[in-house]
């Protein structure tokens, strides 16, 4: 095979290009958090990668493994990093059978990718196979090799729940930091999350990974990276050495998050989640569990909040995700004024947040996915003591309006 180019040396510190994955609608705030990330890496002599970003990826030039290990444990609102290993014009380009050429282009590159494994029998032949994926622009195919393997929302640590749909975690993660950025939200021990619509607890688990700056490897899955020769141990370790040192002078004060919906079902699923993740964090997470409606709580919002309260401002993030059946218009009858309920019901509990202390009262911020421009408008015009923000999402194929939302003060 003439390969154009192609990976040589595989040192640790030699610079590479990459290319990186995000969920649809992100490319402009992905980009500006990747280059973000990059610039916190605090090692002498490192090169000054080079961006391009397009519509769901980012091509990542002239960056070495140090800078790609800190996204790759940190980063993980990513889809997926893949490092490049070949391009070649050596193929059939006027074929109509484009895709079968791609294929076997990608099946010649197994060769290259096997030479970075420092034993070159660590992985059988398909599963390499299935780490490579291939993409083709006009005349030239570039060969690239997944570092996660599986798709980089598996934490691996998730039960399933026959009723579920839930958002990705990779997609879950960037609403959440979008949405504390929004906000201007700061470092606040004082801060609870409200789950309305819990389901299976995406939003508290990837709520628990941002604050605790949990990395990848911490996670119950295999990863491709470790076993690479440019993975760069010794980077990580001080990585994660500074992390947790920054964790341990954080840890004061409450954090705290509220799990509420409507399936009874749901208590035996939540109690296993909690179980598992206790033995991810090393410690036991401070979640409260509770079968009840969002509308008709049996303890209001003010009334936790005045409980809490300890003359500190206290922070409220609401991440709303209400049923998957809204989203495929699957469900109406008597829940059609579903989103208007939540409108109104948001208003309402800001005015109850302000209430409680207005001297020192923190954020109350949070997002709402809504399947449909009449929904949003109907949540929008609910919502003028706020401050707004929209962005557009795809999740099951469906087309999503993330509301972001921030109480005036």
């Amino acid at each position: 095979m003439n390969w154009k180019y192609r990976i040589r040396k595989p040192e640790a510190g030699t610079p590479l290009n990459w290319e990186i994955y995000f969920p649809p609608g992100l490319a402009t705030w992905a980009s500006e958090r990747i280059d973000s990330l990059l610039a916190e890496i605090k090692l002498p002599n490192q090169p000054l990668p080079k961006l391009r970003t397009f519509t769901e990826k980012i091509k990542l030039e002239n960056a070495n493994s140090h800078q790609i290990a800190y996204l790759f444990q940190y980063a993980h609102f990513i889809k997926d990093i893949r490092l490049v290993l070949g391009k070649t014009e050596d193929w059939n380009h006027y074929a109509s059978e484009a895709q079968s050429e791609s294929q076997r282009i990608i099946e010649a590159s197994v060769p290259l990718a096997r030479s970075i494994f420092p034993k070159s029998d660590s992985f059988l032949h398909s599963e390499i196979l299935s780490f490579l994926h291939g993409s083709y622009y006009e005349n030239e195919i570039t060969v690239t090799l997944s570092l996660f393997g599986e798709p980089a929302y598996i934490r691996g640590v998730k039960g399933q729940f026959a009723s579920s749909a839930p958002v990705p975690e990779d997609l879950t993660s960037a609403m959440i930091q979008y949405g504390l950025e929004f906000a201007g939200w700061e470092t606040n021990p004082q801060s609870i999350v409200y789950l309305p619509f819990a389901g299976t607890g995406t939003f508290a688990t990837e709520w628990e990974i941002h604050v605790r700056k949990l990395p990848s490897l911490s996670l119950k899955r295999k990863f491709v990276f470790p076993n690479l020769q440019i993975f760069p141990e010794k980077t990580i370790t001080h990585f994660e050495k500074t992390i947790q040192q920054k964790s341990e002078t954080d840890k004061s004060g409450l954090q705290k998050i509220f799990w509420k919906d409507t399936d009874p079902a749901l208590s035996t699923y939540w109690s296993k989640e909690k179980s598992n993740w206790k033995d991810i964090f090393k410690e036991d997470p401070n979640w409260e569990f509770s079968i009840e409606d969002f509308f008709q709580p049996k303890v209001p919002l003010g009334s936790l909040l005045k409980e809490i309260h300890k003359n500190e401002p206290i922070s409220v993030f609401l991440p709303l995700n209400p049923p998957y059946g809204f989203r495929k218009k699957e469900i109406s009858n008597d829940d059609a004024n579903l989103y208007p309920k939540i409108g109104s019901t948001l208003s309402r509990l800001g005015d109850e947040f302000l209430s409680t202390n207005r001297s020192i009262v923190g954020k109350f911020s949070g997002f709402l996915l809504c399947p449909s421009e009449e929904k949003w408008m109907e949540v929008r015009n609910s919502l003028k003591k706020f401050s707004q923000k929209t962005i557009h999402v795809t999740h099951g194929g469906i087309d999503l309006r993330v509301l972001f939302f921030d109480l005036k003060k």
